[in-house]
């Protein structure tokens, strides 16, 4: 690795049978975006993760209070870093090289409180001898069939070790494996709508569309606002409990939403009421909020450096990308049935202009997808991959301190 390469930091959420977030997988990723081929030194990468996670940003800013898991060489296993080992998992690659000497280092790792997990497990010679020690196997659930997925499950299960299915992009993958007894998941099957064609949108779920399509009309009075969130007193009330939240401390209680226009501005209110009633989907996983609010505050960030639209333009298009998963219809019907402007509209459907970049990249980093990034056009609004890391960074602090007022 080059001395001008650095490791940019990604995390992919680990959920539970309940679709709460139970952990975050941390990866590594090159700025050499053009020729990843470059970045093979592992013991480096996995290092700078590492030292990204608990050193400079603090594990806690990145994950919560959830464990991270993280990939480890063999070399990083036989000489552990010097972190409280309990605070993540050890994820032992596929390709390791298995000796005496690698069992002997992971059964004093797991002396110390460390967790093991076998990552993309596919059971041969090599992997044999890691079964005994291990806590988690994790199955990638796109490289094999039902009936292999079944027979891991029965094979495993019964011996107390924890499955976890990787790689899920549907809601019928996670009820399959869930039923077999996973009970560790990750993929991108939340953001994806469930399949549920033919079937009116239930009233609960319409009269939030509705409230969705008059707050974000253009032409929306501070009244007519305020008089469309009062007619959901629970909205109502969680807007007034955060505008008199700590963050937003002042000499005198908000008492009215007319009050409450007024100090924070129209748009902002706007874009605190789409989430907050979004958040009111109590069928809906908390999960699928946070990822719709740290999707909105990375495109709000990045609309920062961007320009040509409003930060709040931006914000809604993050927020409104994962409408389909929120009301389980296809998103063209549901974004066209709010009457936005043509221009956001193109944004969410096919990523145009500034909006559509923004979006793009953000959801790039929350896949881990860097090499998918479009470079060209993000130098021209003056934003590389390291800048773009360190907005994702703050963003991923930000959705964490403001997750709890929002969603709850």
């Amino acid at each position: 690795m080059t001395n001008n390469q650095h490791v940019l930091l990604a995390r992919q959420p680990i959920y539970n049978s309940k679709l709460e977030i139970h952990a975050y997988e941390l990866l590594f990723r090159s700025n050499n975006l053009r020729d990843d081929a470059q970045f093979t030194c592992g013991d480096k990468a996995t290092s700078q993760v590492l030292l990204n996670a608990f050193g400079e940003l603090g594990l806690k800013s990145i994950c919560g209070e959830h464990q991270a898991y993280i990939n480890f060489t063999k070399n990083l296993i036989l000489e552990l870093p010097p972190f409280d080992p309990s605070q993540f998992v050890i994820e032992i690659l596929e390709d390791i090289d298995v000796d005496d000497t690698l069992i002997n280092a992971l059964k004093l790792a797991k002396k110390k409180g460390a967790c093991l997990a076998l990552d993309d497990f596919i059971l041969n010679h090599n992997s044999a001898p890691l079964l005994h020690m291990v806590d988690i196997v994790k199955i990638d659930v796109l490289a094999l069939s039902k009936k292999h997925i079944e027979r891991f499950a029965k094979a495993f299960i019964p011996r107390g070790i924890t499955l976890l299915a990787e790689k899920i992009e549907t809601h019928e993958m996670f009820d399959f494996c869930k039923s077999l007894g996973f009970t560790l998941f990750q993929g991108y099957f939340l953001s994806k709508p469930q399949n549920i064609e033919g079937q009116a949108i239930p009233e609960n779920k319409a009269i939030i569309l509705k409230m969705l399509k008059e707050v974000q009309d253009t032409n929306i009075t501070a009244s007519k606002l305020a008089e469309t969130i009062g007619q959901d007193p629970q909205i109502s009330y969680k807007l007034l409990k955060l505008v008199n939240s700590a963050a937003f401390t002042r000499l005198e209680t908000c008492t009215s939403l007319q009050q409450a226009i007024a100090l924070l501005g129209l748009n902002q209110l706007k874009s605190w009421v789409t989430l907050i009633a979004l958040g009111n989907m109590e069928e809906k996983p908390k999960a699928l909020h946070q990822n719709s609010l740290e999707r909105a505050i990375l495109c709000q960030m990045l609309g920062e450096k961007i320009g040509e639209h409003s930060i709040y333009d931006y914000y809604t298009v993050g927020l409104f990308s994962l409408l389909d998963a929120y009301f389980d219809r296809p998103l063209l019907g549901i974004i066209k049935s709010l009457n936005l402007p043509d221009y956001m509209v193109k944004a969410i459907l096919n990523e145009k202009g500034g909006l559509g970049l923004a979006l793009h990249t953000a959801k790039c980093f929350q896949r881990g997808k860097l090499d998918e990034l479009n470079i060209e056009a993000l130098e021209k609004h003056s934003l590389d991959i390291e800048l773009i890391n360190e907005l994702y960074k703050q963003c991923i602090i930000e959705t964490n301190s403001q997750s709890d007022d929002l969603l709850n």
